[in-house]
Order: C-alpha cells, then sequence, then structure tokens
C-alpha cells in the first residue's frame, strides 16, 4: 500500500513538471548564452581560456564518455538544465559560469539577486585535485579565469 502511495505521488510530481533535482532558492543551470547579454566582456575573454574548451581535451585522450572525468568538463553535469550528454546538451559542455557562480536561472529572472556565488579555492580544488593537478596554484589562477587578469 505505501509504495503505491510513493508511486502516486511521483506521478503526480512529474505530471505537475515540479522540480525534483533543485530547489527555487538554488535554480536551474541555463549556460553561458545567457550570461553574454549582460556580461559581453568576461564572456569574450572567457572564450579564449581552457576551461572554456574544456571538453575537448577529454575528446583528445578518449576519455569524453568517462562520468568521473566528465564532471569536470562540463557545466552543471547531471543538474537541472546542466550537462546530460553530448546528444542533449552539447552547450553545457566546457566548464561556464555557472560551474563557479552557481546556478543562474534566478539571476536571469531577476538580476539584482544576490544569488551568484563566486568559486573559491576550495571549489577548485573539486576538480583540480592533488592528483590531478598537482601545481595547482588557485591565486595565480584566479586572475585569468576570465581570459584576461582580474582587476
Amino acid at each position: 500500500m505505501r509504495l503505491k502511495n510513493v508511486y502516486g505521488i511521483s506521478i503526480l510530481l512529474l505530471v505537475l513538471n515540479v522540480p525534483l533535482m533543485y530547489s527555487e532558492k538554488s535554480g536551474s543551470y541555463v549556460g553561458a548564452t545567457q550570461c553574454e547579454p549582460c556580461h559581453s566582456d568576461i564572456s569574450a575573454g572567457y572564450q579564449t581560456t581552457r576551461h572554456a574548451k574544456a571538453i575537448d581535451s577529454l575528446k583528445k585522450s578518449g576519455q569524453e564518455n568517462l562520468p568521473a572525468c566528465v564532471k569536470c568538463h562540463v557545466t552543471g553535469f547531471e543538474q537541472d538544465g546542466g550537462f546530460i550528454d553530448y546528444d542533449l546538451t552539447p552547450e553545457m559542455a566546457g566548464v561556464q559560469c555557472e560551474a563557479c557562480h552557481g546556478p543562474g536561472s534566478n539571476h536571469i529572472a531577476d538580476p539584482t539577486s544576490d544569488m551568484i556565488k563566486n568559486g573559491g579555492p576550495e571549489l577548485c580544488r573539486q576538480c583540480h585535485t592533488e592528483k590531478q593537478d598537482p601545481k595547482f596554484n588557485f591565486e595565480e589562477k584566479v586572475k585569468y579565469v576570465h581570459g584576461t587578469p582580474l582587476q
């Protein structure tokens, strides 16, 4: 009896299109093209970075289908609005704005909101691990994360 209730509620949530993977507070991923209209200078600089082309390094090494590798070379891996796979969400490939600043849907809806965060060394170290990138220096690298030295 209990399983039927859970099943029924799940179907109802799906029919009503209630998001299950994120809260309204955190929002969903929208992709860098949504950031571009208001942040064109940063967007242009970002296009010159290795983050913008991060998925290409996996393709060169034949690791583009390994989830443990893909998650660090795309944006919003398996999150609402984020990267699912190359066929469904190719626009979310690469390490885009939201990888550091968080899901952008709420910011797009209300640009005055303070929902956009700034990543710090602990966020970067989720992918730039000691094993994967032992010489990673946050203080030096963050200067160039947008393609040009941050002021």
